[in-house]
């Protein structure tokens, strides 16, 4: 019996020196992950501020590299594409609804199904009908001549300042 009870002891022991050696472990880790975090939230601060220094130098066109005037440019765009989407967004917001709106819209050019087995030939369908749609003329960039979108600032392409 005492064999038994040194037994239970010992594999108490093992299991409780295991659990803390684990704690401790694991403490640890999270000081270490800490660590890190911090490092990677310093770097991400370094990265903001010099992507900053970067915009207001080519805001003040003194930023002479091709590569980050590109990179400036489409981010000009990206911003002037999110001003204009917030605003879209915001009309959209801003909509009421007609009180006068009860139901749908009557459907025009609507014709009520003939009764009966139809004598007259279905038509065929036009596949090759596109309907005319009036899109903005093609921009084209001062600098490299590459296709701009329309109302865009700058071209993505070089960094050119297009309007």
């Amino acid at each position: 019996m005492s064999d038994f009870l040194e037994s239970a002891k010992n594999f108490v022991n093992s299991a409780v020196s295991r659990t803390s050696w684990e704690a401790q472990k694991q403490l640890k880790v999270r000081s270490k992950q800490t660590e890190i975090d911090k490092l990677v939230d310093q770097r991400r601060q370094l990265m903001d501020e010099l992507g900053q220094v970067a915009m207001n130098l080519y805001q003040q066109g003194a930023l002479t590299d091709s590569q980050l005037s590109r990179l400036c440019a489409s981010i000009f765009e990206l911003d002037h594409d999110l001003r204009t989407r917030e605003t879209q967004m915001q009309d959209i917001k801003n909509e009421a609804y007609p009180a006068d709106q009860l139901g749908p819209a009557p459907t025009m050019n609507y014709a009520p199904p003939i009764s009966g087995p139809s004598q007259v030939p279905p038509q065929p369908i036009n596949a090759s009908y596109q309907p005319q749609q009036n899109q903005p003329p093609q921009i084209r960039c001062p600098q490299c001549g590459n296709t701009v979108r329309p109302g865009s600032a700058f071209c993505r392409s070089c960094g050119a300042k297009v309007q």
